[in-house]
């Protein structure tokens, strides 16, 4: 099963999926990028530009998911794979695509999850107790204890045995929304499986951040985004001697970005459009600037105007999952309901282990 979230493609009139070389932004005369994929742009400030354009375009619809591009072909073969899993009544069908569409879940879920990008990240075995370790001990931190409650807890100890959660949800396909829904119903789903289980993740861990990050540091408030409230976020952390290394911000801040031209001076803004698509922006000041972009607005997590200044994971925190995401067919036919579907779920635990390491920001 294709990712359908992986491409994007430009103008939703002509639908078609981007090309190398030859796509143009909306409004522009040349290729947004050359034949390897590099932004075409004379200089750094041009370049903060174009990329400024693009994440305007997407914002503005101009960007579209690339199922929505796919040929009608296309997409009755991926419905008619659902409507034929969704007829085999002995469920090996839907079982098998379930766990293609767990794998493709889980594989985007550590390529683009903010967690698994800003903590350490460890897989446990079966059988294997969940004891994590710290960097530094006798500071306060942050446990979830579920998907949505996090409790400040003082660590006294750098070996701790964190309360292990559920994320979990269903993605159930109605047999009449088969038969209604005029375009790529399993990508629907996969979006829906998205929100439910990497959203959660995000969701929780900014839960944490948030009530985390006033405990030692100082919330920004700030009229316009500069490189000046950069640079105060980022000492928020160094002071404390824990390096900085990841900024999250809301796509909302770009025009600021894009229009100072003190930014050009001081960023090294990333070059890639493949990149770009994963919402890397570039590096200031030796920090990682990441975006939401690109993302679904049902995949985004921040606020417009939101930033967070993230230390280095060994300082930050960490995030287990026991083994791999489980799917299970779901079939709702015995309780009356034409329902077909799967229950994804995965065990987990989370902590962020120094509240010095997490610094955070809004444009007011």
């Amino acid at each position: 099963m294709v990712n359908p979230y992986r491409n994007t493609v430009i103008d939703t009139k002509k639908k078609e999926p981007f090309a190398i070389g030859r796509t143009k932004l909306p409004g522009q005369a040349n290729a947004f990028t050359d034949n390897k994929g590099e932004i075409n742009a004379s200089n750094t400030a041009d370049l903060l530009m174009q990329i400024g354009n693009a994440m305007k375009a997407n914002e503005t619809g101009a960007f579209v998911k690339a199922s929505a591009a796919d040929s009608s072909e296309k997409i009755r073969e991926r419905n008619q794979v659902l409507i034929e899993a969704m007829n085999d009544h002995s469920g090996k069908s839907m079982q098998v695509l379930g766990e293609a569409f767990a794998a493709e879940v889980d594989e985007t879920t550590m390529r683009e999850g903010l967690v698994r990008r800003f903590m350490q990240f460890r897989n446990i075995g079966q059988g294997e107790n969940n004891e994590v370790i710290v960097r530094e001990k006798n500071i306060l931190g942050f446990i979830a204890t579920s998907p949505s409650v996090v409790m400040a807890s003082e660590i006294r100890q750098r070996r701790i045995l964190p309360p292990e959660f559920h994320i979990n949800g269903y993605v159930l396909i109605d047999t009449a929304e088969i038969g209604r829904f005029p375009g790529d119903l399993l990508g629907e789903k996969y979006e829906e499986a998205l929100e439910a289980t990497m959203v959660a993740e995000d969701r929780c861990w900014k839960n944490m951040a948030f009530q985390a990050a006033p405990v030692r540091n100082t919330i920004q408030n700030f009229s316009t985004f500069t490189p000046a409230v950069l640079a105060r976020l980022i000492n928020q952390v160094s002071r404390w001697g824990i390096p900085a290394v990841n900024c999250y911000l809301s796509a909302t801040l770009m025009p600021d970005i894009a229009s100072n031209t003190d930014f050009s001076g001081v960023m090294d803004p990333v070059t890639k459009w493949e990149l770009l698509q994963d919402g890397y922006l570039g590096v200031i000041y030796g920090v990682t600037i990441t975006t939401d972009s690109f993302r679904q607005p049902t995949l985004k997590v921040l606020n417009p105007g939101e930033i967070f200044i993230i230390g280095a994971p060994i300082n930050h925190g960490i995030f287990t999952v026991r083994g791999s995401m489980d799917v299970e067919p779901i079939n709702r036919y015995s309780e009356g309901e034409a329902k077909k579907g799967w229950f994804l779920d995965q065990v987990c635990s989370m902590v962020l282990a120094n509240a010095q390491s997490i610094a955070y920001g809004i444009k007011v």
